[in-house]
């Protein structure tokens, strides 16, 4: 059966904490909601969390426990795609690494580790996008949507890779928008601080509410961005309604990134 809009999300597992919340899985739901039947891919087994809440609201998709840093494995993808749905319109490339050895400068973290996070963070999008824009193509053209971040324009300390990683993928992103335009769009979501059940840790929900307050003092808005806040940009995005929208790195921060922290 070929469905009309079809979308592939790569991270799109819930939150390992019990199935919380996560960017990519609050947009693969969202997209589910506007109507794509959506491929939900992760390494991790909380992926079929998402697609279990996407049934139970009735939507279409199916579940992938697939590592998208290894070509055959996004192969796989994009055949189990074709084969049961017949096209593909949107990628939402979400994956990402983190791990405390990556949280280092320059001179100080390791040659494996550097190439560890630019596999997951960089190459994993190349190859998505590389091999999904043939089905893409075939179909009638879609959107790419490219998870990145504000660190893409401001250097948190000691996190120097996971910069470069963002930084490289808007870049990534302008090249796809320019070559495959007119019949594929490309654009990338710079989040600021998102509430996502990765990020709790060990915190008591008492230690999680007082951290989040703290956080919000740095944002304009002066609280803390929710997953589906990101998710409705992702669902604009992949929609007509953004259809003269191609090769930007759109910031979702709450304003952020252009407020003066000084106080007087």
């Amino acid at each position: 059966m070929i469905h009309k809009k079809v979308a592939i999300v790569s991270g799109g597992a819930m939150g390992y904490k019990d199935g919380g919340a996560s960017i990519g899985g609050a947009a693969a739901i969202r997209l589910a909601r506007d109507g794509y039947a959506v491929v939900v891919v992760d390494e991790g087994a909380m992926g079929q969390r998402t697609v279990d809440a996407i049934k139970q609201n009735g939507g279409e998709a199916l579940f992938l426990q697939l590592d998208v840093t290894n070509s055959e494995n996004v192969h796989k993808i994009i055949a189990t795609t074709k084969e049961i749905y017949g096209a593909l319109t949107c990628l939402v490339n979400c994956v990402a690494r983190y791990s405390p050895d990556m949280a280092k400068n320059i001179a100080d973290i390791s040659e494996e580790e550097w190439s560890k996070t630019l596999d997951v963070n960089l190459n994993s999008y190349f190859k998505m996008a590389k091999y999904t824009i043939p089905l893409m193509t075939e179909s009638g053209g879609g959107a790419i949507i490219n998870i990145s971040s504000i660190e893409s324009f401001v250097a948190l300390p000691n996190f120097s890779v996971y910069s470069v990683s963002k930084g490289a993928v808007d870049a990534l992103t302008r090249t796809i928008a320019v070559d495959f335009a007119p019949h594929i769009r490309a654009n990338s979501i710079l989040p600021g601080f998102v509430k996502v059940a990765n990020s709790e840790g060990t915190r008591t929900p008492e230690e999680l509410e007082l951290w989040y307050q703290e956080i919000s003092k740095q944002y304009p808005l002066q609280r803390v961005c929710e997953a589906e806040e990101i998710a409705n940009v992702v669902a604009f995005l992949a929609s007509d309604e953004s259809s003269y929208i191609n090769g930007q790195s759109i910031v979702v921060d709450g304003g952020k990134g252009i407020a003066d922290a000084h106080s007087f």
